[in-house]
């Protein structure tokens, strides 16, 4: 004989919901943490290699400053 199929209540389909919302809601968040995080990051690796860039042409910020605003 088959069994027969448990019912979900609406109430209970809805809790079922609300939890998995909030769940992926959670996940979002540390998601857009994590990114911020390596943007920061990759915005720093930027700087150190613009910085070595400048330092091995052998000019000062101030000439690469004038040649980037012309």
């Amino acid at each position: 004989m088959a069994r027969r199929k448990a019912t979900t209540t609406t109430a209970e389909c809805l809790a079922q919901i609300e939890q998995e919302i909030d769940t992926k809601e959670q996940e979002l968040k540390e998601l857009k943490a994590q990114r911020k995080q390596l943007l920061q990051q990759k915005k720093q690796e930027d700087l150190e290699e613009l910085y070595t860039i400048i330092s091995e042409s052998g000019k000062s910020l101030e000439e690469v400053k004038q040649m980037l605003i012309q």
